[in-house]
């Protein structure tokens, strides 16, 4: 790039070449580009390197991003919880355990998760659980509706993804309440049938609720425009443009 360009590489575009190779399972490639990057830019590409890992289930490799990210940013929550979602996505509970007690002694809080949704001018804000909504029974009401929806349209709920050690059935009940779909169902009985909804996520969206939120584009005939902390996701017929890689 710089010998024929005269364009000197930033971080940005080793981030950008790190987490295509990441995805792509091209791991020897990532370490490449990240062991000729300058050292003063490297913590910023290790979290998509880890994120590849827990993805393609390498644990070897995510360890050492792991191991990486904690040393060159210990003060950083959010490498604390990449690095327990790769132990969680492999069944070691008692290894994802020990990072979120390792996070909690060293004063680091993860910011709760929050979705807002916009109707008629007002903001909604919705938390994983809340039922503080004035219209919380209507709400409660819908997403039942489109969970006895996505069963029947052969929606599986991917516990895995879920960082607490519990019997599947509670993880199940966790998942079917995180904030974005709480925000969807408030949508759904709150606007015309057909009509676009937009949310907003403050953290990146899970695996489960993004593999529910095609299924819910395709049985409610709805446009889903969701900007989650990595990017946007546009949830229509059944399909999101990120093309699962977010």
């Amino acid at each position: 790039m710089q010998k024929d360009f005269g364009v000197v590489p930033s971080v940005e575009h080793y981030m950008c070449l790190v987490d295509l190779l990441g995805r792509a399972g091209q791991f020897e490639l990532a370490l490449k580009t990240i062991r000729v990057m300058p050292v003063k830019l490297q913590a910023q590409v290790w979290a998509p390197f880890l994120s590849a890992c827990t993805k393609h289930c390498n644990l070897e490799l995510g360890e050492l991003a792991a191991r990486k990210l904690l040393h060159m940013n210990p003060g950083s929550h959010g490498n604390y919880v990449l690095m327990a979602n790769l132990y969680t996505s492999m069944g070691k509970w008692k290894e994802a355990a020990v990072t979120r007690s390792l996070m909690i002694d060293r004063g680091l809080v993860k910011a709760p998760g929050w979705s807002q949704v916009e109707i008629n001018g007002s903001v909604h804000v919705f938390i994983a659980g809340d039922r503080s909504h004035a219209q919380s029974i209507d709400i409660y009401k819908k997403l039942e509706e489109i969970n006895l929806k996505l069963a029947e349209a052969g929606y599986v709920p991917e516990t895995d993804t879920v960082i607490h050690d519990l019997e599947r059935e509670e993880k199940e009940e966790a998942l079917k309440v995180h904030s974005e779909r709480l925000a969807i169902a408030f949508g759904l009985v709150s606007t015309e049938a057909g009509s676009t909804l937009r949310i907003v996520k403050n953290h990146r969206t899970c695996v489960d609720c993004h593999s529910a939120l095609k299924f819910i584009s395709k049985i409610t005939s709805r446009h889903l425009i969701v900007r989650d902390g990595s990017r946007f996701h546009h949830f229509e017929s059944g399909t999101c443009t990120c093309k699962d890689f977010w």
